[in-house]
């Protein structure tokens, strides 16, 4: 009986085969395109940007796939908006990495501990680098104009007003930099988590009497070094509750002499630290000086220590920011 079927259930059976196959076909036909069209969207959801930057004009007309950060700080905030994989190394290391980017940054390649030559640098074969305007000059990685010729694209963070803010600097950068690589609904992520942690510290310190600081970043038993009320470093002390002593002279490192210091007589001093000085270095220097035991701070052992970067890059000024407000309040964090 089986055999007189035999035919007509081998028909069938083929048949379904086919058609099946050609489903499957047809799924694998669908998903492609499906795909094909979920990268073209993504492709043609970037917008060109086009930046005023450091006195130039550069355009994106595609987010970077290779970036270099010159210096730890710049690949540190790539790593903090998610662009792990298009960071292909840094240089100008900290003593430690930014809290919550430790891993991170342990699989990025460091480059150089100091300043990457143009050669090193084009070996990497990027189209993007970010860095300070003293990275872009003869003899370092070049100028703008001339890694332009090699296809790289630059960016220099810089505050858009003076004096340095959170608003016309920290904020700014993060919002360009997540503009070009169009993942800008991150930064904004990133700029209100670190808006809150503004705010929260803020808050514990209301009310209080602002106190005044000096801010050393270096010096001898000739003179010492500060910063100036321009300078971002300034605006972090202050939003921590301090008034920066010198905050009428300008610029990054400006030179004050030691008898200023002790005729302002600081609440507390800031021995902030980088590039091989240590905070024991400071301390030496203090402690060297004579004249200088009289001064409040240092009769009442109110030292804050921070490395530079905690208080002049975008990720790390939070953590650099909640730093100083407990060694200025202590009393409040506890």
């Amino acid at each position: 009986m089986l055999k007189k079927y035999w035919p007509l259930l081998s028909a069938i059976m083929i048949m379904a085969i086919l058609v099946a196959c050609g489903q499957s076909d047809n799924e694998k036909d669908d998903k492609t395109v499906e795909g094909e069209k979920q990268e073209g969207e993504t492709a043609e959801a970037y917008e060109p940007v086009t930046l005023e930057n450091f006195g130039r004009t550069v355009t994106f007309t595609e987010p970077p796939k290779r970036t270099v950060g010159l210096m730890q700080d710049n690949a540190e905030l790539l790593l903090a908006l998610g662009l792990d994989e298009y960071v292909v190394g840094y240089s100008f290391p900290r003593d430690k990495a930014a809290i919550g980017l430790e891993d991170k940054l342990k699989k990025v390649p460091l480059l150089t501990e100091g300043y990457p030559s143009k050669e090193l640098l084009l070996g990497l074969e990027p189209d993007f680098v970010m860095g300070s305007y003293d990275f872009f000059v003869d003899g370092v990685v070049g100028t703008t104009a001339e890694l332009e010729k090699f296809g790289v694209k630059s960016y220099i963070p810089e505050a858009s007003g003076e004096p340095s803010t959170m608003e016309n600097m920290v904020y700014k950068e993060i919002h360009e930099v997540s503009r070009i690589f169009g993942v800008e609904s991150r930064g904004d992520e990133l700029i209100q988590s670190i808006q809150d942690k503004v705010k929260d510290i803020q808050e514990k310190i209301s009310g209080e009497e602002p106190l005044d600081i000096f801010y050393m970043a270096g010096g001898d038993s000739g003179a010492a070094l500060t910063t100036g009320g321009d300078m971002i470093r300034s605006h972090v002390v202050g939003l921590a509750g301090g008034k920066n002593i010198f905050g009428e002279v300008t610029g990054w490192m400006a030179e004050v002499s030691w008898e200023e210091v002790i005729e302002r007589n600081p609440d507390v001093i800031v021995l902030a630290y980088c590039c091989g000085t240590t905070p024991e270095q400071l301390m030496d220097t203090i402690s060297n000086i004579p004249s200088l035991q009289d001064v409040d701070a240092i009769k009442n052992k109110r030292f804050v220590t921070i490395e530079h970067a905690d208080v002049d890059q975008s990720v790390r000024i939070p953590n650099g920011l909640e730093t100083l407000a407990k060694g200025f309040y202590p009393e409040l964090f506890k």
